[in-house]
């Protein structure tokens, strides 16, 4: 048997500890969709019918087959209203306005969401944790990331949503290399440590109008 390279481990822990029961043959749309890493396991494992958008077409994303693909940005996405059941960011938000971080600009994103969104429909936004320890000196010193608190996170869902339910829990890319050592580390940041420095901050919003 095969074994799974670091990024392919990473996606599959993501989704397993996301936890959420996405039902197959519904629309979904993976805003930022990057590379793919999760708009394929949208279309192989939960069976969904998949839209993406970025703001330019990565090579990888020409290679995934039954995805509807659109050059398109947060502020202005091109579907109409009500079109998905399903709303999907990972690691988008913190991006879109991420020299000035401006409060206005985060929640007109948030307001896009929910307008293609189905009544009812389900938004699942994810965002990685400022002061995580792993991604503090790697993503936010080294590559400049200016990742959210989940503090401000918090408070920027709930500026625009009502039906939300907040999560948060580690999971990073490891080298294969000490695997289960770094596994040991997610055990103890998951049990132990304080919830403001998990890596991950989720949001599952229920949709409604």
């Amino acid at each position: 048997m095969k074994s799974l390279s670091p990024y392919s481990k990473y996606k599959e822990d993501f989704f397993y500890k996301l936890n959420y029961k996405f039902q197959k043959n519904l629309k979904i749309l993976d805003i930022g969709c990057g590379d793919g890493g999760d708009t394929k396991i949208f279309i192989t494992k939960y069976k969904l019918k998949t839209f993406g958008i970025d703001i330019f077409q990565h090579q990888e994303i020409r290679k995934i087959n039954n995805l509807a693909f659109k050059i398109g940005g947060i502020y202005d996405i091109p579907f109409k209203e009500n079109v998905f059941d399903y709303v999907y960011l990972h690691d988008v938000l913190h991006h879109i306005d991420e020299k000035k971080q401006s409060f206005m600009k985060h929640k007109k994103a948030l307001r896009e969401l929910k307008r293609v969104c189905k009544d009812n429909g389900v938004i699942v936004i994810v965002e990685a944790n400022r002061y995580n320890p792993l991604f503090y000196p790697h993503m936010v010193l080294i590559n400049k990331h200016n990742h959210f608190t989940q503090i401000y996170f918090q408070k920027l869902i709930k500026s625009v949503f009502k039906n939300i339910t907040m999560r948060n829990f580690e999971s990073h890319v490891y080298p294969s290399k000490f695997h289960i050592i770094w596994k040991f580390y997610e055990m103890f940041m998951e049990k132990i440590s304080p919830r403001r420095f998990r890596a991950y901050n989720v949001a599952i919003i229920k949709n409604t109008k």
